[in-house]
């Protein structure tokens, strides 16, 4: 498992967060970023879609994203199909989003 760190005030991307199954790389996951030791309601509620850099999968956190964060760790909540079922892997990373400096 990766702990990425970030600075609150900082805007940047999270990965490449690879999802393996059976030794298979998954491409086609959703997520959820909830506090630590937070797990989703139902797996509806990972419904993002990752973003792409450099030809991996990641998500952008911070300031302007969809993840804004309050300093604190976060545990980055995976969901993939595999007919017919629908897994939830928790822990597949781990951000962490320091206090910063007010400028």
């Amino acid at each position: 498992m990766t702990t990425w760190t970030v600075n609150r005030l900082s805007k940047e991307w999270v990965g490449p967060i690879v999802v393996a199954v059976d030794g298979d790389t998954v491409t086609g996951w959703t997520y959820a970023v909830l506090p630590l030791y937070t797990a989703p309601a139902t797996v509806d509620d990972l419904d993002a879609a990752p973003s792409t850099l450099d030809g991996g999968l990641g998500i952008l956190v911070g300031p302007g994203s969809d993840h804004d964060l309050e300093p604190g760790e976060y545990t980055i909540w995976v969901r993939y199909v595999d007919s017919p079922e629908e897994p939830v892997l928790a822990d597949v990373g781990r951000i962490t989003i320091t206090r910063g400096v007010n400028p």
